[in-house]
């Protein structure tokens, strides 16, 4: 026999058609990669986790009862995971992206609030495409008084004074660096409209080490929320120092939120709106996990190209690939 189940029980569709066994193996697999657990389906179905382990990894015989119990499971989770429902297909879907406000993105602006409220010097910390900016410059609708600033590489600290003085409105005298930094302090004293956001952080280390010093000072002397937004190239910094840097006095005062990402489960939930299909879905929800490559803003950018190439019509694994290999081409 192809597969060794106990005969005393009922008999199932996988007596007559092993290779159904091999199908529910494979989804009970594809399940792990949406962040469902073995321990999840054990829980939910009574089946020993021990079990579905071997059963899906090593090809292990189990009872009919278990692969009943099982393949129900799978049947329906995979129609809650399955983006785009057989029947739902030839809708017209979604033309545009909007804000997608995922648990993460709606954790992040909860702490945002904190700060601005509590009058903290935080620091946001995340891999490329997770959502960061998207974060800082949502938080700005909110608080109009915001200063938003992006670091670069060739920064020096009399740019992050002007940065800041004209974000927040205030004039500064032609002196030297210690008199335009004295008059910076002097127009943030007793202003509680202001806070300083600083995305790419991780350059202001370039040139000297004074502007995050200078930031420490800030809020030192004048309350003032400020904002430290980046890589973990940022938190190094941070923890370590670079060179001669000694960052501690910062790190000290510091609140930090760091993102992870979100899971191919979660973008696949948001995926529904859109005219794809499954392969297409599944494809797009990878892309978008993976922090290492892009994370969510390189899902944002290929799910642009498909759109526009659809047409209105449906998505389907080809246009993924085909707007994954332009990006790939053009955005060097």
């Amino acid at each position: 026999m192809a597969e060794a189940l106990h005969k005393t029980e009922s008999s199932s569709i996988y007596e007559r058609d092993p290779r159904s066994l091999d199908a529910l193996r494979a989804s009970l697999r594809k399940l792990q990669t949406y962040g469902i657990t073995y321990a999840e389906i054990s829980e939910a179905t009574g089946v020993n986790r021990s079990t579905i382990s071997q059963f899906a990894n090593k090809n292990e015989p189990t009872t009919y009862a278990n692969v009943d119990k099982l393949q129900a499971y799978v049947s329906q989770r995979e129609t809650e995971i399955n983006p785009i429902a057989a029947e739902t297909t030839a809708q017209q879907g979604a033309q545009t992206i909007g804000l997608w406000m995922t648990e993460e993105y709606q954790a992040a602006m909860g702490w945002m609030h904190y700060i601005w409220g509590h009058r903290k010097m935080g620091v946001l910390v995340g891999a490329p495409g997770t959502g960061k900016t998207t974060i800082l410059k949502q938080f700005l609708k909110d608080v109009p008084g915001a200063v938003y600033i992006e670091a670069q590489p060739n920064m020096r600290c009399k740019d992050l004074f002007n940065a800041i003085a004209n974000g927040a409105g205030i004039q500064l005298g032609r002196g030297n660096a210690y008199e335009r930094f004295a008059s910076l302090l002097d127009g943030l004293r007793g202003r509680s409209d202001i806070m300083i956001l600083v995305d790419e952080a991780e350059y202001l280390h370039k040139w000297d080490a004074d502007k995050f010093e200078y930031l420490r000072k800030i809020w030192d002397n004048t309350g003032t929320p400020v904002v430290l937004c980046g890589t973990n190239a940022l938190e190094l910094l941070l923890t370590r120092g670079a060179g001669r840097q000694n960052l501690a006095q910062l790190y000290r005062r510091k609140y930090e939120l760091q993102l992870k990402g979100i899971t191919a489960k979660a973008i696949l939930t948001h995926l529904r709106q859109y005219n794809l299909t499954t392969d297409a879905a599944t494809m797009l929800s990878e892309i978008g996990a993976d922090t290492q490559h892009g994370g969510l803003g390189n899902l944002v950018e290929i799910l642009e190209l498909c759109l526009e190439t659809a047409a209105g019509g449906p998505i389907d694994a080809e246009m993924v690939r085909s707007a994954k290999r332009y990006k790939l081409m053009y955005s060097r």
